[in-house]
């Protein structure tokens, strides 16, 4: 298996949009929907098909709206949860954004601590919870809402399916920047990362699950 840093990730993704001429907007929804196929999995084993979706303000927040859509095709029950203002939203998961929109999805923003009461409630009520809150960019501590909904997230019993890593993971080190999701299963994209199996990884990443997103399999091969 390769394992990258979080920078040869990265890199790898960028060279397959400069070199091979793959959009960022169809890497994205090649995530989503290989991602939606996880999802699907795992709810055929839950009589509770109600799905919560947080989503934070990046990439991994797009992944998370194609999720989101896919579901909600194939008849889910879905709540999205968007954890910055959506007017920050930009670029690729703006657009997905904006297809949820259209289709009237149940999407919410949760800003103040005064929302969390309602993240709450429908944690209690979901079958599953994805985490598409912060990708493998992070590389300092979470706080503010966003370490309100983790903890949320993990005093919860309930599945959850993280988005090409857990939220507060450390994708090279395991380190767990303050708070971190505790994953059932991680769906991770193209490549697995390093940090998956230092420290807190094998802990908080659990089931991992490298999905083929369209990366050209030459150009990952040279990474090994």
């Amino acid at each position: 298996m390769i394992k990258l840093s979080a920078k040869q990730a990265k890199q790898l993704d960028q060279r397959a949009q400069d070199e091979y001429g793959i959009p960022g907007l169809v890497l994205m929804e090649n995530a989503g929907l290989r991602a939606s196929e996880v999802g699907l999995g795992l709810l055929r084993k839950k009589k509770n098909k109600k799905v919560v979706v947080f989503c934070g303000p990046g990439n991994n927040g797009g992944d998370g709206f194609v999720l989101a859509r896919h579901l909600i095709n194939h008849d889910i029950q879905v709540k999205v949860f968007i954890l910055v203002k959506t007017s920050k939203i930009k670029a690729d998961a703006l657009i997905n954004y904006n297809i949820l929109v259209q289709m009237k999805a149940a999407m919410h923003e949760v800003l103040e601590t005064s929302d969390l009461a309602a993240v709450k409630t429908s944690l209690n009520q979901a079958g599953l919870v994805v985490d598409a809150i912060f990708g493998i960019g992070l590389n300092k501590d979470v706080g503010g809402i966003f370490e309100g909904v983790i903890n949320l997230i993990n005093g919860q019993n309930n599945l959850v399916l993280c988005l090409d890593t857990p939220s507060g993971l450390c994708a090279d080190s395991g380190k767990i920047f303050k708070v971190g999701v505790r994953a059932n299963t991680t769906v991770t994209f193209g490549v697995a990362k390093k940090g998956f199996f230092l420290r807190s990884g094998p802990k908080n990443v659990g089931r991992l699950i490298v999905a083929d997103i369209g990366l050209p399999a030459k150009l990952i091969r040279e990474y090994k």
